[in-house]
């Protein structure tokens, strides 16, 4: 579990095995980790170096023989703070300047642009590009589905729902299967929205002879971003067109007016 987590925050395998030795050694020289970790000792030393610059190990020389020893675990918590905060602010930065960036582009050139993932993080990357919308979501949204769709997309989609509420405060309208566990579901995770006091989400009804679908869409700025959650069919596609998002926008609100209000 150690090994695993300081890998997601970007160390490999042996840097994880090497860092996670120090910390139970204490200070101590390259020979004696490299035969506690089973790496040899110049490979040991090709990985202390990289951990150095990481600031994850520090080093120190007594009796001429130099020695290791692991930084304190809240430094790897303050560097992932900062790292954080930079990347939140070179975000900000790029997002000032994508008109810039467009000014660059050739109309003519200009087609549709297609993004297609697979699998369960396939599902998250094409759900996350809607955490970037300018405008308020348009959504065909199953909830059946999510629930149904293994434990970390179920867990994943409440903690979306929790971003774009809490952090990115972006509005969405939501067409969805009238059933009892989406029912449920909102009854449990959003009780605002049935009480009709959600500022940031509206709700309108599948009528109940319309076939339920298993799919979600969701439609913003030029976007359309499409996931299914079938057992055997996890992926994501987000197609990049004005004049398709457009289409989409408009076949939304012809539904969202046939829809049924509570």
């Amino acid at each position: 579990m150690l090994e695993g987590i300081l890998k997601k925050i970007g160390l490999n395998a042996k840097e994880a095995h090497v860092y996670l030795s120090l910390l139970e050694l204490g200070s101590q020289p390259a020979s004696v980790i490299g035969k506690k970790a089973s790496i040899n000792r110049s490979t040991t030393y090709l990985i202390l170096d990289s951990l150095i610059s990481k600031g994850y190990v520090n080093e120190h020389v007594r009796a001429d023989v130099k020695y290791f020893a692991a930084a304190d675990p809240q430094v790897i918590v303050q560097n992932l703070e900062q790292q954080e905060h930079s990347i939140n602010e070179n975000r900000k930065d790029f997002v000032t300047l994508l008109p810039d960036f467009y000014a660059l582009t050739n109309p003519l050139s200009i087609k549709p642009k297609i993004r297609f993932y697979e699998g369960e993080e396939g599902v998250k990357r094409a759900m996350n590009d809607t955490l970037n919308s300018t405008e308020p979501l348009c959504s065909w949204s199953a909830f059946d589905s999510w629930l149904k769709a293994g434990p970390t997309l179920s867990k994943y989609i409440k903690d979306y729902a929790k971003l774009r509420v809490e952090k990115y405060k972006i509005p969405i309208k939501v067409i969805v299967p009238d059933t009892p566990d989406v029912r449920k579901y909102l009854l449990e995770q959003y009780p605002p929205i049935l009480a009709k006091k959600d500022p940031l989400m509206e709700i309108r009804w599948v009528p109940k002879d319309v076939p339920i679908f298993h799919n979600e869409t969701n439609i913003y700025d030029d976007k359309v971003s499409i996931v299914s959650l079938a057992k055997n069919e996890l992926l994501g596609v987000v197609i990049e067109s004005h004049e398709i998002a457009k289409l989409h926008k408009a076949m939304f609100q012809m539904a969202w007016k046939a829809g049924l209000k509570d």
